[in-house]
């Protein structure tokens, strides 16, 4: 039998194979339809999917793109050709479904269902969007190194976890078998030849493509996720060079290769290439497996650390185990470097024409901070000399108290003065004119303690003696008081009014380099709010368009898609994670209205909001929604904006999606225009009148009708 589904009511119909290419009258709709000619023509339904186009073919299967009626979620199918349709060709094919199927991973090909159907097998898994790396490398040749090592890190990723969880090789790395999403994933496809490792045998077939195929792989040993890294490097080496690492006509000669032959240097093909790119390809491809890693863990702790030093920008590496979901722009990455070039050249020139301005404002900088330095030991020398003359003159004033004290004998006088003048020998000579007049007082105080101690006879000529002294020591200190007066002191002076002079110019070029560098955090500041806004913008008309695709769906009733698409979004724009988990519990809940009519397959526009409400209260009795929320709901499923807004003014989210339906109905307004539509279809009109009267929806009503010459008023 040929089943196939209507393309204007969708309802299944099943004809004899021999009717294939007619046409039948539909039993839902009674129109005339078209019999598919194949049995894998698109609209034909393969056990719970409808085929809606090939997609690519294999020595195993042929693919196609298909809807899965139950979820209704696209899903590629792949169907077995009749020619492997053996009991080796089956076993391997629900092997590969059986292995997907216990595996989630960002980074593998999920499988959602397996079954025969008319003498068919087909198996049901996750679409990808994209093309394969084998397809890329026919079109690139070679791929960016930093983006060659983000491909080999995911599927690293995938083996390491397929690995860990069920011990599983995956025996068929290469090129053929990654997929590369449009969004920027590597996803490993195709767990045919897989296999757990407690499951090798020695009389076990060697499985696998003998280009990739790792030295025990072609020797029937036993097999560890070491076999996988092989094959990946040799992956690698391909994404890296442009070409295979060996090659060959016979299996024979290409596994001799494998095995005894070392592959040409990656840096022949590559000039510049980073010699720790061609030390990690070359481990990775070594010929025994106790020289490669150890595990996916120790490669992928590798090519994390490579990434550091390679990436042309370090933020872009996701860390092991976190891989990113979002693609790398390395268009992004190749502007950055070329900016990074063209300044280094610029500043290049600038210190060529002797004036940098980097290195100006580097002295704004260094001077002020040499200047605070040069005052501060100018203090510190300033403070040990006051200390000294401090303790200088504690001395002296300590041994002034000894000699006017009568009952101190004349031989402690003696060694005391002894003392204090060899320790003011040798002073800084700053201090010189200080210890001199120092050494002269205490003579004077000896002297006059001489003196005072005198022969009771009367002698003169201790006296007289004593006298000259003193009166030299007054000359000299007299001298020491002038010079001090007339040089020194106006010396001091001046040097300091001229360090206060240039502290206070230093002080002012401080507070300019400062006011500077506050523009430029102003600057800075600005850059960021901008840069914040244009996120802010970009992220409101992503969820516009979200809300556009969420209304079609609503009111289509296909929740489940609506759901799907907004774990994708969560996933691909983390920023509006936040509005896609309230719009996920909006969706939930409009699930649960139209569930109270689901059964009976009414007509939600005629069904006033009075019934509407007793139906969800027969349903689900009182569970605590205002009347309001609930007929709100209602009205959004019928796609009456208008009254929704009306029910829940306070509800800023139906506004906005009655905007994004209006700047939808623009948009197709002028697509129709510009294919020379005279006018448009009714409902057109009918939708408008839905929308409450927002700034946008009176804007997008007054462009349809400059468009349609007054559509709105003829209808």
């Amino acid at each position: 039998m040929l089943r196939f589904a209507c393309p204007f009511c969708h309802f299944q119909i099943s004809v004899s194979e021999s009717d294939a290419g007619g046409r039948i009258v539909c039993p839902a709709c009674s129109k005339t339809v078209a019999i598919p000619a194949t049995r894998f023509d698109n609209g034909c339904i393969i056990g719970d999917f409808i085929i809606q186009s090939k997609i690519g073919a294999g020595s195993a299967g042929t693919v196609y793109l298909a809807q899965q009626i139950s979820l209704e979620r696209e899903v590629a199918l792949k169907v077995l050709l009749h020619k492997n349709m053996t009991e080796k060709g089956v076993a391997t094919f629900l092997n590969e479904a059986r292995a997907a199927a216990k595996l989630s991973h960002v980074n593998l090909v999920q499988s959602y269902a397996v079954g025969e159907d008319d003498g068919y097998s087909y198996m049901a898994m996750t679409y990808i969007r994209g093309e394969t790396l084998k397809s890329r490398l026919k079109r690139e040749k070679r791929i960016p190194i930093d983006e060659a090592l983000h491909i080999v890190q995911q599927v690293a990723e995938a083996l390491c976890y397929a690995w860990n969880e069920s011990r599983l090789i995956h025996r068929d790395v290469k090129p053929d078998n990654i997929m590369l999403t449009d969004d920027g994933i590597a996803k490993l496809t195709d767990l045919g030849l897989a296999m757990n490792q407690k499951d090798w045998s020695e009389d076990m077939d060697i499985s696998g493509s003998p280009s990739y195929m790792s030295p025990e792989q072609f020797a029937g040993e036993p097999l560890d996720t070491r076999s996988d890294i092989y094959s990946l490097g040799v992956t690698l080496y391909q994404m890296i060079t442009g070409s295979l690492p060996f090659r060959a006509i016979s299996i024979s000669t290409l596994a001799n290769q494998h095995f005894n032959q070392k592959p040409e240097p990656p840096e022949r093909f590559v000039p510049g290439l980073p010699s720790t790119v061609s030390t990690l390809i070359k481990k990775m491809m070594a010929k025994k497996p106790s020289k490669r890693f150890a595990d996916m863990e120790e490669l992928l702790d590798a090519i994390w650390r490579l990434r550091q030093i390679t990436a042309p920008n370090r933020s872009f590496v996701p860390d092991v185990h976190t891989i990113s979901i979002r693609r790398l722009n390395y268009g992004i990455q190749t502007e950055y470097m070329n900016n990074k070039r063209r300044q280094d050249r610029i500043q290049r020139k600038k210190a060529e024409a002797g004036r940098p301005s980097l290195f100006s404002r580097i002295m704004l900088i260094i001077l002020p901070v040499a200047l605070v330095a040069a005052i501060a030991i100018y203090l510190f020398s300033d403070v040990q000399r006051r200390t000294q003359e401090r303790a200088m003159f504690g001395n002296v004033d300590a041994f002034e108290r000894l000699a006017s004290n009568p009952d101190i004998p004349m031989e402690r006088l003696n060694a005391e003065a002894a003392s204090l003048t060899m320790e003011f020998t040798g002073k800084t000579a700053g201090s010189d004119r200080i210890s001199r007049y120092v050494l002269s007082h205490i003579n004077y105080l000896l002297a006059q303690r001489t003196d005072k101690e005198a022969p009771a006879d009367g002698s003169a000529a201790v006296s007289a003696e004593t006298t000259a002294v003193l009166e030299n020591q007054i000359s000299l200190l007299n001298d020491e008081i002038a010079n001090m007066k007339t040089k020194t002191i106006p010396r001091l002076k001046d040097e300091v009014d001229a360090a206060i002079k240039d502290g206070e110019y230093y002080h002012s070029q401080l507070i300019t380099a400062q006011l500077e560098l506050a523009k430029s955090n102003d600057k800075y500041n600005a850059l960021s709010k901008t840069r914040e806004e244009e996120l802010a913008a970009s992220d409101e008309l992503r969820i516009n368009a979200v809300r556009q695709r969420l209304h079609q769906l609503i009111v289509t009733q296909r929740f489940s898609v609506a759901r799907q698409i907004l774990t994708t979004e969560q996933l691909r724009t983390p920023r509006i994670e936040s509005w896609c988990t309230e719009m996920m519990r909006r969706i939930d809940f409009l699930d649960r209205v139209y569930a109270v009519f689901a059964d009976d397959d009414v007509d939600l526009d005629k069904i006033s909001q009075d019934e509407a409400e007793k139906a969800y209260a027969a349903l689900y009795g009182d569970d605590g929604r205002s009347r309001e929320t609930i007929l709100c709901a209602f009205e959004a499923l019928r796609g009456n904006y208008d009254k929704a807004a009306e029910l829940r003014p306070e509800d800023p989210e139906i506004p906005a999606t009655a905007d994004a339906v209006a700047e939808e109905l623009v948009s197709a307004a002028r697509t129709l225009h510009a294919m020379g539509e005279k006018k448009l279809p009714s409902t057109f009109a009918n939708t408008i009148s839905r929308l409450p009267k927002t700034p946008q929806t009176t804007a997008a009503i007054s462009t349809i009708n400059v468009l349609y010459s007054g559509f709105l008023q003829k209808n």
